[in-house]
């Protein structure tokens, strides 16, 4: 079984957040010898703040992830959806997802109780470090108990990410709640599913999302299958860390690296 260079969380323009082009990213991804690339624009209904809430406009997209595909023919590209998770309009999500041809389905979650984790001062504002992290865990495992139909779970621990806490308390570890990390992790290992890997989180921290507790954890449970995803949103970032992530996942006793096509996974040597 080869290894290769993958990766499976990116946006562009078409995401609201996105600050590179698709072709800007494709050409950076090829320069960099990155073989597989997966484009995870964000949908986010339900979004707090409404300009976050504009998806992709999706026939617009997949015409010119076909233009690159015949641009970069040395670069493998999926077409894929990073899932913001909202409990108000679940279902609503869910059926939307059938009618685009996604490779990939990542499945993510930014609204704890209606509030962005991002939002540091409306999220952490009035909560100990020990509740905000337990209502975010515990979010986390209600949004992903109640979904089948995705293909990995993105950055377990993003609360972490923008914490209101720093040095050795800013991590989310398995020990905060470990209770609903065992439902989440039960649940991606029982439907054959991936734990990405989310390598933003060292750009805030010295680990990446999940920490590696969880993501110890996991492998103890008997998980085996991972997504790598540098969650890049412009040129700087691309493929930033991934190559360390594997490194790192791969001492733990890490086994596969999953790539998709039409939701159809391929294994690889991590």
């Amino acid at each position: 079984m080869e290894q290769r260079r993958m990766d499976y969380h990116l946006h562009t323009l078409h995401s609201m957040d996105g600050r590179q082009s698709m072709e800007e990213l494709c050409s950076d991804m090829v320069r960099r010898g990155v073989q597989e690339i997966c484009l995870t624009e964000h949908i986010e209904p339900g979004h707090p703040r409404q300009e976050l809430d504009i998806p992709p406009i999706w026939d617009v997209w997949f015409h010119e992830l076909e233009a690159m595909r015949s641009r970069f023919p040395q670069l493998t590209i999926r077409a894929g959806v990073e899932i913001g998770d909202n409990p108000l309009l679940r279902e609503t999500i869910k059926r939307g997802l059938d009618d685009q041809p996604y490779d990939f389905r990542l499945l993510s979650l930014h609204l704890v109780n209606g509030v962005d984790c991002y939002d540091i001062e409306q999220y952490f504002g009035g909560k100990t470090r020990a509740q905000a992290y337990r209502e975010y865990a515990e979010a986390k495992a209600e949004s992903i108990l109640n979904w089948t139909e995705f293909d990995s779970v993105a950055h377990i621990g993003y609360a972490a990410k923008y914490s209101a806490y720093t040095g050795d308390d800013q991590p989310l570890r398995y020990e905060d709640a470990p209770d609903a990390f065992d439902a989440i992790l039960r649940h991606i290992i029982h439907l054959d599913k991936c734990l990405e890997i989310n390598t933003s989180g060292y750009t805030k921290m010295t680990d990446a999302l999940p920490h590696t507790s969880i993501v110890k954890r996991y492998i103890e449970l008997g998980g085996e299958c991972f997504t790598f995803g540098s969650d890049s949103h412009d040129t700087d970032r691309n493929y930033m860390d991934v190559e360390r992530a594997k490194e790192h996942v791969r001492s733990l006793g890490g086994k596969y690296q999953a790539a998709f096509c039409r939701r159809k996974k391929i294994l690889y040597r991590i």
